[in-house]
């Protein structure tokens, strides 16, 4: 049977939902929300055959790829996918701490060539590209908090509507800093570049292909398998003519605090239209590899619970 592209799967959780675990984390913390989390992790657990295949077959493949180097000691299960599934869930509430304002309790470490620090002492702003593969919020809340570089997320609305609607009923400035989108367009191009020439910075995700156009996406190595990455955010930078960098923010498991990889990527991605896809395949590379690297030494901190190497059909 096909699989799905992962922005046609249903949310699954209601408004109603939401809005009661987010209630019981406001009223009741971290301590409340991991008893209420268990059964709730359990339940989708059992319930998302597909989630728990895509979780499997990741967890094998950093296993097979990594060799040696394996994270496991033995092939992964079932036991390793569920642990997997209740590391988002407590990663989850990790992000909820970013976005309705409250102090983290950990420490966040620069790990990569960059600081957010540098990146005040530009003139321009520039485009961040993260992953689905820890903890973007984190250094979002982070560098909101210590630096005057905005940074501005785009989120595609159309798979996170029942969650941004509860979100703000218990915040209503959480999504300050969020550009709810469909689809990349001129429009918001144009409105993307004056906000970089104002100084500020855009974050969007690289390894999940195009919401409306799935075919618009290049093939790269992850893993030992030829995966499907979208062209948009790299097009994206190449409109907006502006530094790019790569953005991964991680729990470190021995200590609980984050490592923050900022990494440069390029000053300029110039991507002729003949040659798109030929001029693209080093920064790309850049990018598959560092998120390769990150997601065998941080396994349990793979958020796409869907095939990643499936090529879209529709």
């Amino acid at each position: 049977m096909a699989e799905q592209h992962w922005a046609k799967t249903e949310e699954r959780g209601s408004y109603w939902g939401i809005l009661f675990v987010l209630r019981a984390y406001q009223y009741g913390g971290h301590w409340l929300m991991r008893l209420v989390l268990a059964p709730v992790i359990t339940y989708f657990f059992l319930t998302g055959k597909a989630s728990r295949r895509a979780s499997c077959q990741f967890l094998k493949r950093v296993h097979e790829f990594a060799g040696g180097k394996s994270p496991f000691t033995q092939p992964p299960g079932w036991r390793k996918s569920w642990y997997h599934f209740w590391q988002f869930g407590l990663h989850a509430l990790e992000k909820i701490d970013a976005w309705v304002g409250k102090s983290p309790k950990y420490t966040v470490r620069n790990c990569g060539d960059t600081q957010f620090s540098e990146l005040e002492k530009r003139p321009e702003g520039g485009l961040l590209v993260g992953s689905h593969l820890g903890n973007l919020e984190v250094a979002r809340a982070m560098a909101g908090k210590k630096y005057s570089r905005r940074l501005n997320v785009l989120v595609f609305t159309q798979h996170a509507q029942s969650f941004n609607k509860a979100l703000k009923t218990v915040n209503p400035k959480a999504d300050i800093d969020l550009i709810q989108v469909t689809d990349i367009d001129m429009g918001l191009a144009i409105m993307l570049k004056e906000r970089i020439d104002n100084g500020e910075y855009v974050v969007i995700v690289g390894d999940r292909t195009s919401v409306t156009a799935p075919r618009q996406s290049v093939t790269h190595e992850f893993l030992g398998q030829p995966a499907p990455f979208a062209l948009g955010p790299w097009i994206l930078a190449s409109v907006l003519e502006c530094p790019v960098y790569f953005l991964f923010c991680l729990k470190n498991p021995e200590d609980g605090n984050y490592d923050l990889y900022l990494n440069f990527a390029c000053e300029q991605l110039k991507l002729p239209r003949k040659s798109r896809q030929e001029a693209l395949q080093p920064v790309l590379k850049q990018y598959a590899e560092q998120l390769e690297q990150l997601a065998i030494r941080y396994p349990y901190q793979w958020f796409n619970f869907f095939d990643f190497w499936h090529k879209d059909s529709q």
